[in-house]
């Protein structure tokens, strides 16, 4: 599964939801699935319950303010569950309508919903102002993000296949 998590209308904030949208006419071998979970993190634990993937690469913008606009960063997810008080508090926000990359992962962590070898993409996002489109830092790297998914998806391709 490719998944996208993005705050809508917020320019680069909403990278997940927009690249998404992007891939999703793209061919993909027949069991990938692309999917736009850009909701309430407990409702993204349930789908992932439900489709049980193999393999999870989730796509965002998440703001580490370490890194340039536009900075890629990827990395395999240490899915040692986070302490309960934070997951509270994760859930509290996320029922109040907080959709973000690492609430998303702080709550399915917690409950051991994401695969072994889940990989995660994230840019550091320039503009958070309200609107469509991306910053032009962000815009440059849609094609970098596009080939690193390709690499992940490759890979459990080939893992299966052999």
């Amino acid at each position: 599964m490719v998944g996208g998590v993005g705050l809508p209308w917020l320019r680069d904030l909403d990278f997940g939801t927009q690249f998404i949208r992007r891939i999703s006419d793209l061919e993909w071998p027949a069991d990938v699935r692309i999917e736009d979970l850009s909701y309430a993190a407990h409702r993204v634990l349930d789908t992932l319950n439900a489709l049980s993937p193999r393999k999870v690469v989730l796509v965002g913008a998440m703001p580490r303010e370490v890194d340039p606009p536009g900075t890629v960063r990827r990395y395999e997810l240490d899915l040692e569950p986070p302490a309960g008080e934070e997951v509270v508090d994760r859930l509290s926000e996320a029922i109040g309508g907080i959709i973000d990359l690492d609430h998303t992962l702080a709550v399915v962590r917690y409950w051991r919903g994401f695969p072994p070898g889940t990989v995660v993409i994230e840019v550091e996002p320039g503009d958070r102002s309200f609107g469509l489109g991306f910053s032009d830092e962000v815009e440059a790297i849609v094609d970098t993000v596009l080939a690193m998914v390709r690499e992940e998806v490759g890979s459990i391709t080939e893992q299966v296949k052999g």
